[in-house]
């Protein structure tokens, strides 16, 4: 039988213009919400390889991605058409804070999650095609979703599930500013998002949390950044 790789992705940016977060969407694949995909071709199929491919498939001119913030947490296999399809699922978080790009079917929504009604929202905000609002359930709310279908809305609430459980072991969140955030940032992003893994805190809290998965980095007498170590972004 043969065989055919393909990955779907999530990318998520922060815009300090309109100091939201946001998702890209495609209308490619599926009519309505849908994410890109493309077909990987590459023989070497380990996570880094993966990572490194969809890394340099986006960087230009889309966005600037580095390997090391894109996590591939999915894989379903199934056949088609006398083909066995590997189906790997991204999640990429871009930190260019005021610039949108996008290839011409894709396009930009802003993305908030309502914990009363655990409805995602995900309003038009950018883009050439498909200025739709979009809004659909949380498919993930306590844990992930069987979604042999793959259907883009239940992919979508599984990897911002994933996003959830991450945050339990480092502060994955803070990519969204690069390699360099501060605890308010990440707390920040948390709130746009309408998730609530991380409590408030201080930086003491904050560091004893994580103290296994973060550097401290002094800016200035003022302020405290962070990053992420090293083991912690490898695939």
């Amino acid at each position: 039988m043969k065989t055919k790789t393909k990955v779907s992705y999530v990318v998520l940016k922060y815009d300090d213009q309109t100091d939201g977060i946001y998702m890209n969407s495609s209308s490619k694949m599926t009519p309505g919400f849908g994410l890109p995909e493309y077909e990987y071709h590459n023989q070497n199929d380990s996570l880094t390889d993966i990572a490194e491919d969809l890394a340099q498939q986006l960087n230009f001119p889309y966005y600037k991605i580095e390997a090391s913030h894109v996590f591939v947490p999915f894989l379903t296999v199934y056949n088609e058409n006398e083909t066995k399809i590997y189906h790997y699922v991204a999640v990429v978080f871009e930190s260019t804070r005021d610039e949108f790009s996008s290839r011409r079917d894709e396009s930009w929504h802003r993305v908030k999650l309502d914990q009363g009604t655990q409805k995602w929202s995900l309003p038009f905000g950018n883009g050439l095609i498909d200025s739709n609002d979009y809004q659909f359930k949380n498919y993930a709310k306590t844990d992930y979703a069987a979604n042999p279908k793959l259907n883009p809305e239940i992919t979508f609430s599984n990897v911002m599930h994933y996003v959830e459980q991450e945050t339990l072991n480092f502060p994955i969140l803070g990519l969204l500013s690069g390699d360099k955030f501060t605890m308010r940032q990440v707390l920040h992003y948390q709130d746009l998002l309408g998730i609530e893994t991380l409590k408030a805190g201080n930086n003491m809290t904050f560091e004893h949390q994580y103290s296994q998965s973060i550097q401290t980095i002094q800016d200035d007498r003022m302020t405290t950044s962070y990053r992420i170590k090293k083991e912690y972004l490898q695939k």
